[in-house]
């Protein structure tokens, strides 16, 4: 890792210290760090996701209800998900639906932000919504 910073400081001109010109994400996009995830995300120790059991990942996917399927965009995490319309759904259980993976989740509450309505969802089957999680973070 010493290697990759002194090569990767070597070239980038800046005024500042030497360790504080490396730079993580330069190294992940050249291939010279393997992890994408690193430096590892914290959670926060103050405010509400202080409090959240699970990471949640921003991503694209659909939200199964009665007769249709819907694309939309959210997030999600291990233990449900959340999803944003212009519009409320009335009914009390759908399905999220992630790369061919789907779980059963009950809405467990709706916010309005704005025009638009922000679905709070959690995952019924712990191993079906787990499914779910891994076709996200693969």
């Amino acid at each position: 890792m010493d290697d990759v910073k002194r090569a990767l400081v070597g070239r980038r001109k800046t005024k500042s210290k030497a360790t504080q010109r490396f730079s993580p994400s330069f190294a992940v996009h050249h291939g010279l760090i393997s992890d994408p995830n690193w430096p590892p995300a914290h959670f926060p120790e103050t405010g509400k996701a202080a409090g959240r059991k699970h990471r949640r990942v921003e991503f694209d996917f659909r939200v199964g209800l009665p007769g249709m399927e819907i694309p939309v965009r959210g997030d999600v995490s291990q233990g449900g998900a959340m999803f944003v319309l212009n519009r409320r759904v009335d009914a009390k259980e759908v399905t999220i639906i992630v790369k061919r993976k789907q779980a059963r989740a009950e809405v467990v509450s709706t916010s309005k932000k704005g025009d638009w309505y922000a679905h709070h969802c959690r995952f019924l089957d712990a191993e079906s919504g787990h499914a779910v999680w891994e076709a996200v973070s693969s």
